[in-house]
């Protein structure tokens, strides 16, 4: 019956670290449910990883897909205009 319970607390746990990483990642563009996953497993890699992220919520540039600010008249890649 206590082995049962620890397992239990640990799932939790696992589950409720997940959601830091999914909630950073999320804010820079990226997916929150395989943030989460990534975060629950595996909490000490996802949480400096989602850090280190780079914020896609700017447009992609149609020339070379990479992402630049939404103000941006002309991608700072490839030097495309917009």
């Amino acid at each position: 019956m206590e082995v049962s319970r620890s397992i239990a607390e640990v799932i939790v746990i696992a589950v409720a670290l997940g959601l830091m990483p999914a909630a950073i990642a999320d804010r820079k563009g990226e997916s929150f449910l395989v943030w989460w996953l990534f975060g629950a497993i595996l909490f000490i890699v996802a949480l400096p990883c989602a850090f280190l992220l780079k914020d896609k919520s700017g447009k992609k540039c149609p020339a070379c897909a990479e992402y630049v600010a939404k103000e941006a008249l002309i991608c700072k890649h490839c030097q495309s205009r917009f």
